[in-house]
């Protein structure tokens, strides 16, 4: 009695731990967790993520401009050989030639403080961080487009879902209609035909095919969201909601208000025309001198030159120098620079027209998407009305057969039309899902979702 008990508890036991291993192996996810996973490790955001490292890199370059640029050098090598003799007491012309027979060494640094640079320093420093805006919001612009693409997968994937449900609910009652007209034809009752069961059959092999349709077109839609979720080669469920009508009272005003500010193609603009400014106050300080403050110096020996001590007499291989001045900088180029601010100027207006399009487009995206999802919402609820109908029709066929005052016929009319009207409103409703998230991010309220938590 014991052993049994055991051996129960071992096969407990092995089963949840089985179990366990099997729920680690497998990630469950609905729409939130598509959402969460697909922001933060979708394959196309690498590059844009990288765009955002670029600028970030650019800042600090910027930031580290105003510090001082030191450049140090070591020189060494063969030294040709000089002696004090050969100017004191009064200089040789009679020396013909040169003897290298030693090395020297020579170490000279430089130290180039900016002081005042007419706004150069400081424009790329904004530039740097509208930059950095920029990128950001364009790889919230790529979030926003793949939240789309979630959401259309997902309800697709539950669209089919449903599909299949509607698909095997015609089917058992074609079955069952097929089934009780070959009993009538055996029976040789009269309301039975050949042509009824035909139609029947046809009906039923029409179901079969499109139940296989189904599984292959959610087996396609799971590997889609499995790849944008980067999940590639991990077991995923995907726990979708049924398809429902949903209430919306967002109103196309307001919307627009919000896009403006929510949108990531504003944030872009308004980044770029500040980033795109201050480059062209960055050109234009290229016509003014730019002022620094500079220490040179430089530490030389030889082995075989001797050190003079005179400041008119330089000798580079056997000498030291330490010199610290305030200097000016100023290029004259004959129209390059103001060239160059012009192109500037034309990259600021570009933005600018961009700025214009996007304040008359917006709007009308809005509105496009508004009316869909009115036309959506009006068709889900005239279909839901059919669908209810079509479903009386068939509970009132079938039972008629039940109670032997109906005919097969009706029945086949009725499932026809109850598919048909299913069908067209689970479309209506997955159309009206489809509007309101068109709608969502045409206004830039999907920011939250863009959010990596």
């Amino acid at each position: 009695m014991c052993s049994v008990k055991f051996r129960g508890l071992i096969f407990i036991f092995i089963v949840f731990i089985s179990s366990v291993c099997f729920a680690e192996d497998r990630i469950v996810l609905d729409l939130k967790g598509c959402i969460e996973r697909v922001v933060r490790f979708h394959p196309e955001l690498g590059e844009f993520k990288q765009d955002v490292e670029i600028y970030k890199a650019k800042l600090t370059e910027a930031q580290a401009a105003v510090f001082p640029q030191i450049e140090l050098m070591a020189l060494g090598g063969p030294s040709p050989k000089a002696e004090k003799e050969a100017i004191s007491p009064e200089i040789r012309t009679d020396v013909k030639s040169t003897t290298i027979n030693g090395i020297f060494g020579m170490l000279t640094m430089q130290v180039l403080q900016p002081i005042y640079t007419f706004g150069k320093l400081s424009g790329y420093k904004t530039a740097a961080e509208g930059g950095i805006k920029v990128s950001e919001a364009e790889l919230e612009k790529k979030r926003s487009e793949i939240i789309l693409k979630t959401k259309e997968l997902y309800w697709s994937l539950s669209l089919i879902r449903e599909l299949r449900n509607l698909a095997n609910e015609i089917k058992d009652e074609l079955e069952k209609a097929i089934k009780r007209t070959e009993e009538d034809l055996k029976k040789d009752i009269p309301p039975a035909d050949e042509l009824t069961l035909y139609k029947l059959k046809t009906y039923f092999g029409e179901v079969k095919r499109n139940l296989n349709e189904i599984d292959k077109n959610e087996a396609i839609i799971i590997e889609a969201l499995r790849f944008m979720a980067g999940l590639s080669g991990k077991r995923i469920e995907i726990i979708t909601e049924p398809l429902k009508y949903e209430e919306s009272y967002m109103k196309p005003d307001e919307l627009i208000a919000k896009a403006f500010i929510l949108r990531p193609e504003m944030i872009q603009i308004r980044e770029g025309l500040k980033a795109r400014q201050s480059l062209i106050d960055v050109e234009k300080s290229n016509l003014y001198p730019q002022i620094f403050f500079l220490v040179k110096g430089s530490l030389a020996g030889a082995t075989n030159r001797d050190r003079i001590h005179n400041p008119y007499i330089y000798d580079p291989l056997n000498d030291s120098m330490l010199a610290a001045v305030l200097g000016m900088k100023l290029n004259i180029d004959f129209g390059i620079t103001k060239g160059k601010i012009r192109e500037a100027e034309i990259e600021y207006q570009k933005i600018v027209e961009k700025k214009k399009l996007a304040e008359n487009g917006i709007p009308v995206q809005i509105m496009k998407a508004y009316i869909e999802l009115q036309e959506a919402s009006k068709s889900a609820k005239d279909m839901e009305e059919a669908y209810q109908n079509a479903k009386k029709w068939l509970v009132t066929a079938d039972a008629n057969i039940d109670m032997g005052i109906g005919e097969t016929k009706d029945l086949a009319d009725a499932v026809l039309a109850y598919a048909t009207t299913r069908i067209n409103h689970l479309k209506a409703l997955y159309n009206q899902k489809m509007a309101l998230a068109n709608l969502v991010q045409a206004s830039g309220l999907d920011k939250d979702e863009r959010e990596v938590k």
